[in-house]
């Protein structure tokens, strides 16, 4: 088969539900230095529970994203990991599509992120941007990575004045 192919695994997209909240915490802690994942105490998961979608293959958790609200124009997609065995399969894919369409559901008009790999979110409609033109709110959540202020994230922003995601 020639050019990119879209393999897809049988898997299932849902909400998080409380069971979910260990898996979500073993999956940024072991994906945070690869990943530069802010590690999350586990009752800080129990607490914004809601904010995550899990990808689960065969009844098991494969993956997780959360969409995180900022303000009433604005939202974070963070925490986003997928198995290394379950990854090329389109599971990742799908769970961004998950936590845009809630945004989008919810009156949300800018969605960012801050990432090691903009190529994949520019592929699927981001734009790059200055992290300064991101709100003065998110470097709250910055101050807590080992890495403030020598970000070495790129922020890349969706704004759905123009689709694609």
């Amino acid at each position: 088969m020639q050019g990119k192919s879209k393999r897809t695994s049988g898997g299932k997209i849902r909400k998080a539900v409380i069971e979910d909240a260990p898996f979500i915490h073993t999956a940024i802690q072991k994906y945070a230095s690869a990943a530069d994942l802010l590690i999350k105490p586990l009752a800080d998961i129990y607490s914004q529970i809601r904010e995550y979608f899990i990808y689960e293959v065969k009844g098991k958790p494969a993956g997780v994203i959360a969409l995180h609200i900022y303000w009433s124009d604005m939202a974070e997609i963070r925490s986003f990991v997928v198995e290394q065995e379950s990854r090329m399969k389109g599971g990742g894919g799908r769970l961004l599509k998950a936590a845009m369409s809630e945004a989008k559901k919810m009156g949300i008009t800018k969605v960012f992120a801050l990432t090691k790999i903009p190529g994949y979110f520019i592929s699927r409609g981001f734009k790059e941007v200055e992290k300064a033109a991101l709100p003065q709110k998110i470097w709250k959540d910055c101050l807590n990575c080992p890495k403030f202020p020598g970000c070495d994230e790129t922020a890349v922003l969706f704004d759905y004045n123009g689709d694609k995601v």
